[in-house]
């Protein structure tokens, strides 16, 4: 049976999938686009005499490209077993969704302190930020928690903090990310 597995954190889902199943071909990338279901393609229909499990890990998954992978989910080849691994389900169509079962892989994610004054946010405060190290996961809990900081956010922090949840996921620079939101907010507190 084909599997898609959700996860808040597919990096570590991915390992476990891994793990759990014997002869697994990777295909990973940020956006599932159509040179990658070719490659998926050609994997999938190379004969083979034992079960093989193709892993597909993308965060973005295209509609062009799930509805040209559609038909080969549906009519999946001898011993080959496909598994998704995206971080929501909706991020799939439907006609996918129903075909497979959809199993969840969630990790405890550890919180977060964040120790600045928001409302007196100095220049050194966001070049100190800026040096910590962090992992995607950490910044995207690091940029919740820091929005639950704000008192009376304008229009364009709002807009900032949108945009910098969605760019976490594209693997945007994660320095570049904290600028935005921190001069954002000290902009926001008429701190300049």
């Amino acid at each position: 049976m084909n599997i898609i597995y959700i996860s808040n954190n597919i990096e570590k889902a991915k390992n476990i999938i891994l793990q759990d199943y014997n002869n697994v071909f990777v295909f990973e990338d940020n956006e599932l686009k159509l040179p990658l279901v070719k490659e998926i393609k050609e994997e999938a229909y190379k004969t083979t005499n034992k079960q093989k499990t193709i892993l597909i890990k993308a965060i973005n998954l295209r509609i062009e490209s799930q509805n040209a992978l559609l038909k080969l989910l549906e009519e999946s080849p001898n011993k080959v077993q496909f598994i998704i691994l995206t971080t929501s389900k909706y991020a799939l169509l439907e006609t996918i969704r129903s075909r497979m079962e959809i199993k969840t892989l969630n990790f405890e994610i550890k919180k977060i302190d964040i120790n600045l004054n928001i409302n007196r946010l100095t220049t050194k405060d966001i070049y100190e930020t800026l040096k910590k190290e962090i992992s995607k996961e950490e910044l995207k809990l690091y940029i919740q928690e820091l929005f639950k900081k704000i008192d009376n956010p304008n229009k364009k922090v709002l807009d900032n903090f949108e945009l910098a949840i969605k760019l976490v996921d594209l693997n945007t620079d994660k320095q570049a990310l904290l600028s935005l939101l921190l001069l954002s907010i000290r902009n926001n507190n008429g701190n300049y």
